[in-house]
């Protein structure tokens, strides 16, 4: 009878081999990194060697690039020291394992390291997506149901002090208006939002996005700078030109208008104002007439602009004070909602629950993950497609483990014989193989977990660049996550597990006399 663990001591001096070792794949993989650190190198000092020799000032070098091929060199030294890496590693294997063995290790490694570094960057992209959500939304939203005016928002503001895991609140109101300005007669539709500014910064992210002006502009709008570095706004600009005419006349100071804040893309692109700049907000149905409703118009004043990153915000959102918004949209005494911001975005349906059973029937309280829901399914479902899909690269490496395993049991037929003549039984001989999978699943997976999150740490650490006119970040995000590696290592050991059974049952039937029939 075997003593225990004699199995698997058979099973990792099978897959060994040390009398074959081959250097040639080690002599690739140096050449390979020699190469890449060259190329590197030449894309280093080239442009400083240029700058030197030509009249291109380093301050010019970025916005002339002369030699914009040089993106493409450091691009092609990173895959060749990836190649070489990757070269050595095989060579490294190669060296102590069969070359069989060596392949389905190999496969197994790039099985687990693709995934998680894949699932990572989809993990980043979505993390970016709810960081610039959240910027915008708050994580829980309360508001009436049946579209029945909220009036008693102030009480219900009360009710909400105490509740575990509550950063803040604000009150906000939210209607679809027009902005029009000198430069473009023809106006743009956008989404008006009323906020507290004294409670928006623990609220919303308005305060880190902002790129100009400040929040506090919108509650002392007498505040807001006009005429920032000489530039008028057209309407300032052609009373400045009638009150000159005739002699020097004193231009008399701005009037004071409610204070509104922008998003990058409406304020640089479409309407091209400033900071100070009038702007003129249209609603079609909030004036009242003889006839019924009609339009209204009311002047504004340019507080700043915010960059969030995503281009349906940035385009189509302006932020103004609530009681501005209050006045202008006729609901006096009367908002849209309350939004709340949580510690974490993880305590959101807690606190919506616990919110919930406060106020009790009549108001529809939703978080985050309800207000986006279809969005975030989307992205849960498309990185499960995508696990799905990487999980065959692991796949096909339990098909080179299959064919390895089928070989050594041919191979090894004398060695069984021998084994069971001493009176090992047919479990034995089937754990010899299970280890011999589990060793190569554990040797691939370990390197490729290891692997994957090395690359993830690099990529995160100096990035790739993105164009962030079409993107709308600059670099690659990449997010790990302990749960997404532990899925794909699990996944890989279970696929190399599930392919030694075959093998494994085929060894085991090999009978003493028909192994060694012709020794």
């Amino acid at each position: 009878m075997p003593a225990p663990g004699f199995e698997w001591l058979v099973a990792w001096r099978h897959l060994r081999d040390p009398d074959r070792s081959s250097h040639k794949t080690l002599i690739v993989g140096l050449s390979l990194l020699l190469l890449a650190g060259a190329s590197y190198g030449l894309a280093e000092l080239l442009p400083r060697f240029v700058t030197a020799k030509t009249a291109f000032a380093p301050s010019e070098w970025a916005e002339a690039r002369p030699l914009a091929w040089l993106g493409y060199v450091k691009i092609a030294a990173a895959i060749e020291l990836g190649l070489a890496l990757q070269a050595l590693l095989l060579a490294a294997l190669f060296h102590g394992f069969r070359v069989f063995t060596a392949l389905s290790i190999f496969s197994v490694y790039l099985g687990t390291a693709a995934p998680i570094i894949a699932l990572s960057v989809m993990s980043g992209f979505e993390n970016d997506l709810k960081t610039k959500i959240r910027s915008t939304k708050a994580d829980v939203v309360i508001e009436m149901q049946d579209d029945r005016p909220f009036t008693d928002w102030q009480a219900v503001d009360a009710k909400l002090a105490g509740i575990p895991g509550m950063a803040g609140s604000m009150a906000y109101v939210e209607s679809e208006v027009i902005v029009k300005h000198a430069t473009n007669a023809a106006g743009m539709g956008v989404v008006l939002r009323g906020i507290q500014p004294g409670r928006a910064p623990q609220v919303l992210g308005v305060e880190r996005t902002l790129k100009e002006g400040k929040v506090s502009y919108l509650e002392h709008p007498e505040q807001i700078p006009t005429g920032i570095g000489g530039r008028l706004d057209a309407r300032d600009a052609a009373d400045a030109d009638a009150a000159g005419r005739g002699g020097d006349v004193d231009v008399a100071p701005a009037r004071v208008l409610p204070g509104i804040l922008l998003g990058e893309e409406l304020h640089l692109r479409i309407l091209r104002v400033f900071l100070g700049s009038e702007v003129d907000v249209a609603c079609p149905v909030c004036g009242v007439g003889p006839a019924g409703p009609m339009p209204k118009l009311k002047p504004f004043r340019v507080a700043g602009h915010f960059y969030t990153g995503m281009y349906e915000f940035d385009s189509k959102l302006v932020y103004v004070g609530l009681r501005d918004a209050q006045k202008f949209l006729n609901m006096d005494g009367e908002v849209t909602g309350i939004e709340i911001r949580t510690l974490t975005p993880e305590a959101a349906p807690a606190v919506a629950a616990e919110i919930s059973r406060r106020l009790g029937p009549g108001y529809l309280v939703r978080s985050w993950e309800e207000l986006n829901s279809s969005l975030y399914a989307a992205l849960r479902l498309e990185k499960l497609v995508m696990f799905i899909a990487l999980c065959f690269i692991g796949l096909v490496a339990s098909f080179s483990i299959v064919a390895n395993l089928i070989m050594m049991a041919t191979e090894k037929a004398k060695e069984i014989a021998i084994l069971k003549s001493m009176g090992a039984r047919d479990g034995a001989i089937v754990r010899i193989f299970f280890g011999e999978g589990m060793y190569i699943g554990l040797v691939g997976m370990t390197i490729g977990i290891t692997w994957g999150v090395l690359s993830c740490q690099l990529l995160e650490r100096y990035g790739l660049p993105l164009p962030a006119e079409v993107y709308y970040i600059e670099k690659l995000p990449i997010v790990m996550r302990a749960s997404e590696i532990a899925a794909v290592g699990l996944s890989a050991l279970a696929l190399c597990c599930l392919a030694t059974v075959y093998p494994a049952m085929l060894a085991s039937r090999i009978r003493p006399v028909s192994g060694l029939r012709y020794e």
